[in-house]
């Protein structure tokens, strides 16, 4: 088989990047990444890359959509839950699908994440806005032949690398670093970026055996303990774990008013859309998830026999990725870090 071009929906973003980066490196591949900044310094620094090129356009455009797809064999789909809001991203989720049928796309791969909704029992408590649109579309792939299109679904969760960011540690007055979140005694299944990356590669590479699948990463699941003790035992520093309220956590770490609605700025949504969460909704529940999911034995598993066999050299322990990449403790942008600005 000679080269085929992917079309990478998000490639400029967190998940998308090294993607991109990884496929780039094989010659087996070129790269379509769209996005609608085609000036902006992270798709200029992917053009940078072997054989990769960019298609200016939005997501949510089906113009732009058509263009982008026109002469693409395979395609990695990851659309942007905040900006859309849940009931935006359903649709577009599945009309991306679609034209990329219309299209003549051989592979497509829709970047998911778990229905908790309906795993919790359908639990209020368990809704959250971008788990929601997301599974949503999944089901309803699921539906679906794979004929005449093949089709896989990746399902990520929290980046491991939100430990740089959003879930970094904070070294306190006594000089230890605390881990301070409203986990309980949950875990967090994180997802490391670049095993995305493999297991997206892992995907188109193994056709017969991927078609259909729904495969679920995850480095570990993490206790709050686990992540401070990862954290002695790779810098050295003294850390702990401090279970706080999801009060105190979004005082902490999220911008901007608990009440703005997700989604809202997206043409065509209203600020008091009944179906667009507010921050303080969506991650109070988000915490949910990770509280109900202790030792992989709750809300939210992973096969970890799978994924050491699909990616052998996948991180397995937070403590890995810790070493993997020096971590300090100290923010680093993980766009800035992946995109090499």
């Amino acid at each position: 088989m000679g080269q085929q071009t992917v079309l990478v929906v998000g490639g400029a973003g967190a998940q998308g990047i090294p993607i991109v980066q990884a496929l780039s490196q094989d010659p087996n591949y070129a790269v379509r990444v769209l996005t609608r900044n085609p000036a902006s310094p992270t798709a200029l620094s992917l053009l940078t890359l072997p054989n990769v090129s960019i298609a200016p356009g939005d997501a949510s455009n089906e113009a732009d959509l058509r263009s982008a797809f026109q002469d693409v064999d395979l395609a990695f789909v990851n659309t942007n839950s905040f900006a859309l809001g849940i009931r935006a991203e359903v649709y577009w989720g599945m009309r991306i699908f679609e034209i990329a049928v219309q299209s003549g796309v051989k592979h497509y791969i829709w970047s998911a994440l778990e229905d908790a909704l309906a795993l919790a029992g359908y639990d209020e408590a368990c809704r959250v806005g971008h788990y929601e649109g997301k599974s949503r579309v999944t089901g309803w792939m699921q539906s679906k032949s794979q004929t005449p299109m093949r089709w896989s679904v990746v399902t990520t969760g929290p980046y491991v690398e939100m430990l740089h960011e959003t879930l970094r540690p904070t070294r306190q007055e006594d000089g230890v670093w605390a881990f301070r979140y409203p986990l309980q005694e949950g875990a967090v299944p994180f997802v490391h970026l670049e095993d995305v990356a493999r297991g997206v590669k892992w995907v188109f590479e193994h056709p017969d055996e991927s078609a259909g699948l729904d495969l679920k990463l995850a480095v570990e699941h993490a206790s709050g303990e686990m992540l401070a003790s990862a954290f002695t035992a790779v810098t050295g520093q003294p850390a702990r774990y401090e279970d706080i309220s999801k009060e105190q956590w979004l005082a902490e770490r999220m911008s901007g008013p608990p009440g703005y609605r997700l989604g809202s700025q997206y043409e065509g949504n209203r600020d008091d859309d009944p179906t667009l969460l507010t921050v303080e909704q969506n991650f109070g529940n988000w915490w949910n998830l990770y509280r109900r999911s202790a030792g992989n034995k709750g809300l939210l598993k992973a096969d970890y026999a799978v994924l050491d066999r699909v990616m052998p050299g996948r991180v397995r322990s937070v403590r890995e990725w810790m070493e993997k990449v020096g971590f300090t403790g100290e923010r680093r942008n993980v766009i800035v870090h992946y995109s090499g600005q």
